[in-house]
């Protein structure tokens, strides 16, 4: 066995009990691991109607095939699935940082967390073994960054990796995230941080010194020597490491994708310089310095210091989707008051898009009349201030009043009871990220099309518009770069995204290689040397689809009806116009409508003949 273990820890929390559980070498093959493997386990697991923040909830850690051993460039990755109680349905969430190596080490392909323990507890996990640990001294009383730094103290090993929750996670805000590496890796999406909350888990505690081995160490390092040229030599790459994700910001608001007031805006130049990094002044005012995950050489992360004043803080800057969210959403142009902020949410442990769609809600609630100062006891929640943002993150991140209370429930249910639905920007109840669909029409298609409610990353076709092409779906269509504004090809394009990326979420790798000399064949090529496998391209395509429709079968079991729940908000049916995107008018119906016919989903469910192309039938019969 080859680039797994074959074996992953199942933990009940409820009766303190656990087991290690074969993988069988089919599901590894057809699901690879991370995303694709914890489908598998929570649509066995979870019965429909289960409460997500209730003891029947499952909560899967997982690897892939290229940790532990390979050290492939962007495999310093892991994921955190679960049953989502923002969205209800599939609720997947991945982290870079340092934590996915040391899982593959402990000598397990996952972690499976049952059941809820009678008091808060932390998992550690080492080298095949488990030990169930009381919490009770953390709870309450630590935040992400102080857990991480109490456990290392109290199992006296400073090489200890640790995903951890604050607040956020304790006090069951429905977007809370799990953040690990003080801020580095943030597992922020679809609430599996308030999953852990709910569990009475404080946090997971991993160490291993296991190698997994691989089946052709020879190809593989003759692979990997030409993959670290490109990715080296790729203008990608260099931008990434001297600019960071703030490079995004200031070309992002000039082609119309940047979030700008609620996605009410059309142009916010001079904020977005003040954020940006190329053309802009994050740099020169946070003074950042790269910080790389395991197996990467970028450092898109930026550690950043300041020494003093309010706004004191060491630990990791924002990234494009915060600066966008926290940021140019609000029209908070206060770069270090977002960084701040930033730095506040990840110590609660809440993940940074939902907040700012969330705090972007509160405002245009508050402007409306929906909310008043007294509901937010004294904060006046105005566009553009940055304190009052903080303020209210604070309240939200403690379940401080009935509306801050309501705001932690997430943006459905805020929308509705406050009376101003329209300004709730949600698919399934997750917040549309800082991607305005309206600048790559065919994001509009993701974003209701997302397994797990809005999302920039389940799929990200909006790489083709930018010139990342995928010939390797043997359609003629993926050969060449497709233009933005044009509605041609953009639910073909989405299905096979969606594909793409499900692959990269299991096997585990970081999407950004694929602008980094990361194609289809070569991530097709590093599986089979380290596996020992000789799957094609084409059916590691055929691989992300199974993915996919397991998902898709995940959430209809749980009540998602696609037809009523796939769609865009009608904010984005609005026309912008200036700005990069301005006269654009997204034909909605047209894209999901080639989206459901590719997929073979009439009314976007996989019908029989698709699941049992797939051999699906026997895992969903």
């Amino acid at each position: 066995m080859s680039g797994y273990w074959g074996q992953l820890l199942e933990i009940d929390l409820t009766d303190g009990t656990s087991k290690i559980v074969p993988i069988p070498e089919a599901v590894r093959r057809d699901f690879l691991g991370g995303t694709g493997l914890s489908a598998t386990i929570l649509y066995e697991q979870i019965p429909a109607g289960a409460d997500p923040l209730g003891p029947e909830n499952v909560l899967v850690f997982a690897t892939g095939p290229l940790q532990g051993g390979s050290k492939v460039l962007g495999s310093g990755r892991f994921t955190i699935c679960a049953k989502s109680p923002l969205t209800g349905i599939f609720g997947e969430s991945l982290a870079g940082g340092y934590n996915a190596e040391e899982l593959k080490k402990t000598g397990f392909d996952a972690i499976v967390v049952k059941g809820k323990a009678a008091k808060p507890v932390y998992l550690f996990v080492h080298d095949g073994e488990v030990e169930i640990r009381d919490a009770s001294h953390l709870w309450g009383k630590t935040d992400a960054y102080e857990t991480e730094d109490a456990i290392a103290a109290e199992l006296n090993d400073p090489k200890v990796r640790i995903a951890p929750i604050g607040a956020g996670g304790e006090n069951l805000v429905r977007y809370a995230g799990v953040i690990c590496n003080h801020g580095h890796g943030c597992a922020g999406r679809t609430g599996m941080g308030a999953v852990m909350g709910s569990k009475n888990l404080k946090a997971l505690a991993l160490r291993g010194t296991q190698t997994v081995p691989i089946a052709r160490p020879d190809a593989l390092k003759e692979l990997k020597k030409d993959y670290n040229e490109r990715a080296k030599n790729a203008d990608f790459t260099k931008a990434n490491r001297e600019l960071g994700q703030a490079m995004a910001v200031v070309p992002r608001e000039d082609n119309g994708l940047l979030a700008m007031k609620n996605f009410l805006q059309d142009r916010w130049q001079e904020g977005a310089r003040k954020l940006g990094a190329d053309g802009g002044e994050f740099n020169d005012v946070l003074k950042p310095k790269p910080d790389a995950c395991s197996n990467c050489i970028m450092g898109c992360h930026r550690r950043v210091t300041v020494e003093d004043g309010p706004y004191a803080m060491d630990s990791y800057g924002p990234e494009y989707e915060t600066l966008g969210m926290m940021g140019s959403d609000l029209l908070v142009d206060n770069l270090m008051a977002v960084n701040k902020a930033n730095e506040l949410c990840n110590r609660y442990s809440i993940d940074t898009i939902d907040f700012g769609g969330v705090c972007a809600f509160a405002m245009e609630a508050y402007e409306r009349g929906a909310i008043t100062k007294e509901d937010l006891g004294g904060i006046e929640l105005k566009w553009g201030d940055g304190d009052a943002m903080i303020a209210l993150l604070e309240k939200i991140a403690k379940r401080e009043g009935r509306v801050p209370y309501l705001l932690g429930e997430g943006l459905r249910p805020a929308g509705e009871e406050l009376g101003v639905a329209d300004a709730a920007l949600h698919v399934c109840g997750a917040a549309v990220p800082a991607h305005d669909p309206r600048a790559f029409l065919s994001m509009a298609v993701e974003t209701a099309t997302s397994m797990k409610g809005a999302s920039h990353l389940h799929g990200f076709p909006e790489a083709i518009e930018l010139g990342v092409t995928f010939p390797e779906t043997g359609r003629d269509e993926m050969c060449n770069p497709l233009p933005p504004h044009s509605s041609q090809y953009k639910g073909l394009a989405q299905m096979k995204f969606q594909d793409r990326m499900a692959v990269c979420n299991s096997a585990v790798v970081c999407f950004f290689y694929e602008f980094s000399g990361l194609d289809f064949t070569l991530l097709t090529d590093l599986i089979n040397a380290v596996t020992g496998w000789d799957m094609k391209p084409i059916e590691l395509v055929q691989t992300g689809e199974r993915i996919v429709n397991l998902m898709q079968m995940f959430n209809l079991k749980h009540g998602l009806v696609p037809t009523r729940d796939y769609v865009l908000p009608q904010r984005f049916f609005t026309i912008h116009a200036e700005g990069g995107a301005a006269g654009v008018a997204i034909p909605f119906d047209e894209m999901v409508g080639e989206y459901y016919r590719e997929r073979g989903w009439p009314d976007g469910i996989p019908s029989e003949d698709k699941l049992a192309e797939l051999g699906l039938s026997s895992i969903v019969g």
